[in-house]
């Protein structure tokens, strides 16, 4: 008549399977989190492709002061400019091309993909910029 077995089965493998889901939810979330903004002033916490949290410190010989990221949607630049006024930062983007200008600071920036140039948000803090770019 009424197999208690299958239905056990049938409820653990229920449960495995919302378990994962929440699992790769959970894992999601973190991933886009840490990907998007320093973690605290001077590191960057990041998980790589292969789910492993990388620690990086901005202004390392590795990334010379920068750090870019990006996601399906947007690109986003971090980078240390020390002692700067927020009010003398400017930012233009060209196509894939990144220009910061503070005071006696000027860089220009490679990005992985083109740009929308009118769709640009900014970030000041503690020496480090963050800027977040919406791709083209």
């Amino acid at each position: 008549m009424f197999d208690d077995k299958k239905k056990k089965k049938d409820d653990t493998d229920e449960f495995e399977k919302l378990f994962k889901e929440m699992e790769k939810f959970i894992e999601d979330v973190f991933k886009n989190a840490f990907n998007m903004q320093p973690f605290v002033k001077g590191f960057s916490l990041r998980i790589n492709e292969d789910g492993v949290p990388e620690i990086k410190e901005i202004g390392s010989k590795d990334n010379e002061n920068e750090e870019i990221m990006e996601d399906e949607k947007k690109i986003y630049v971090t980078l240390e400019i020390p002692e700067t006024d927020e009010k003398e930062i400017g930012i233009k983007a060209k196509g894939n091309i990144l220009e910061i200008r503070a005071g006696n600071f000027a860089k220009k920036i490679e990005l992985p993909a083109k740009v929308n140039s009118k769709k640009i948000v900014k970030s000041y803090r503690n020496g480090i910029l963050d800027i977040e770019l919406e791709k083209a």
